[in-house]
């Protein structure tokens, strides 16, 4: 075949891949939003019968040969980067059986939907045999793409290239170094008042302030849309249509209005990565830790910000006149910006975060190098918070079962979260001096916030490696002393000492 022949048959392919993963994702996105319909075990059947479609066109005969002489001879770069990428996903799931995998989506299915029966009745006895079945099922479909290498480290690297556990150890180290003196001296310090946060809030006028907030980060209904999980996601369908879910807690003020603030970072990037990617695999090969840098940059460095709350605290006020009326924003503000170890991870503040991250990543590495046993996690992981963080977890709705990531196999993904938000204050610094943020957040000139990000880092999608998107953006390799001395920086400003 001709070069033109070649890419012809390379994009036809990839656009019927494309088709699969669309109809995958709205099944996914249902599965989210109605986790336990009377339709849901229907519907894990058939999303499994799409899978296994997919797995079909993705290893049609032929097309790893297409794929080579297209990687290698196609004139366009980004043509040649898309086939290089593909070759990889068929060198990692291209030997496992259709059967084998078809199968596996059943079990990941009914592992998602025992998973949240589980939480709602705090109950983790009932729910790690079907957590050990999805473990097992997982380990059999990598084990078609171990190329000998330790299984949690492949896992590590699936979701950040170049990341293995010695790498993120050194990250972990350097992070504790700096967090716990911080800590300590935090929890010395006066505490702000945190009561009037945790009066009861009706959910209904929590969803008009998030409404406000939408309107306020130009989050256009007309490319994105919010509604209501478990917890929290961004699923993308295309360039103009992302979608993201929050979580409102009555007794939580500002817990839905930070998590929207975190799924909205998600979407940009998947809005505001360039259109010609549309439907290829550069859209969806952004890494983990690329894209949680851009969630935690907006959640933190925008959403937790002094400056972002004196603008739209007052509309709050407004919403919630009998219960706020009487609190000023600077009390607002050190209110949540408290410092203290909590249970829940999604709702941890900024210092004590990256603890949450490290148990995690412990009880991972444990799970896969044989160390835990999955029956025993429950108490493992109540040891671990006690360690860490000085607290007995109370049930496992609060523990073992807050998470969704182990349940819908996301396993190696926890540890990008502090990697993300170590490149995110990285990317929020060079940012800040180079646009000013303050004076746009109060003229109400988002848009031009997005536009930054948009242009250094979203554009590119999956196309760069992440360490050459850091390179782009701020002009410097990945430094993560940059994060803790954002943390020693603000709060030791907050509480003063």
């Amino acid at each position: 075949m001709s070069t033109e022949e070649l890419r012809e048959r390379f994009l036809t392919w990839q656009d019927r891949l494309s088709a699969y993963q669309m109809a995958l994702t709205l099944i996914e996105i249902d599965a989210t939003e109605r986790p336990l319909s009377a339709g849901a075990k229907y519907r894990g059947e058939k999303a499994a019968v799409l899978s296994a479609e997919y797995m079909r066109v993705l290893k049609e005969d032929g097309m790893y040969d297409v794929l080579q002489k297209v990687g290698t001879s196609d004139p366009d770069p980004e043509i040649r980067k898309m086939a290089e990428l593909y070759i990889k996903e068929l060198d990692e799931t291209g030997n496992i059986p259709e059967k084998e995998y078809a199968d596996y989506q059943r079990i990941l299915s009914e592992n998602q939907r025992q998973w949240l029966i589980c939480k709602q009745n705090s109950d983790y006895e009932s729910y790690w045999p079907y957590l050990e079945r999805l473990v097992d099922a997982f380990r059999g479909i990598k084990m078609y793409s171990n190329k000998g290498e330790d299984l949690f480290d492949q896992l590590l690297n699936d979701n950040e290239e170049g990341y293995d556990s010695k790498r993120y150890e050194q990250l972990f180290d350097s992070v504790r170094k700096e967090i716990v003196p911080l800590l300590r001296d935090i929890t010395a310090a006066e505490k702000p008042d945190t009561g009037f946060l945790h009066l009861r809030y009706p959910a209904e006028k929590q969803r008009l302030f998030n409404a406000e907030l939408m309107r306020y980060i130009r989050f256009d209904p007309s490319w994105g849309t919010v509604s209501e999980s478990e917890h929290p996601v961004t699923t993308g369908l295309s360039h103009d249509d992302v979608r993201f879910t929050t979580k409102y807690r009555e007794n939580d003020l500002v817990m839905a209005a930070l998590s929207s603030m975190h799924e909205s970072g998600h979407a940009y990037f998947g809005h505001q990565t360039d259109k010609k990617y549309e439907g290829t695999i550069i859209s969806h090969n952004i890494t983990a830790g690329m894209h949680e840098s851009q969630s935690r940059l907006v959640e933190n460095h925008i959403g937790r910000s002094r400056t972002f709350w004196e603008v739209n605290y007052p509309k709050l006020q407004k919403i919630f006149p009998d219960e706020l009326s009487d609190i000023s924003c600077d009390k607002f503000y050190r209110a949540i910006s408290l410092v203290e170890p909590s249970l829940v991870r999604t709702e941890a503040d900024e210092v004590t975060y990256p603890l949450h991250i490290m148990i995690r990543y412990e009880i991972e590495k444990g799970i896969f190098s044989g160390e835990y046993k999955i029956n025993d996690l429950d108490e493992v992981w109540n040891a671990k918070y006690k360690e860490y963080l000085g607290i007995d977890v109370p049930d496992a709705r609060s523990g073992i079962l807050q998470d969704m990531h182990w349940p819908y196999a996301y396993f190696g993904y926890f540890p990008t979260y502090l990697l993300g938000s170590a490149m995110a204050a990285q990317f929020a610094q060079k940012m800040y001096s180079e646009i000013d943020v303050d004076t746009l957040l109060r003229e109400d000139r988002y848009s031009e916030i997005m536009g930054w990000l948009g242009e250094h880092i979203h554009r590119f999608g999956g196309i760069c490696t992440t360490d050459e998107i850091i390179l782009k953006a701020t002009g410097k390799p990945f430094d993560p002393s940059i994060y803790t001395g954002y943390l020693n920086e603000k709060y030791r400003g907050i509480y003063g000492i």
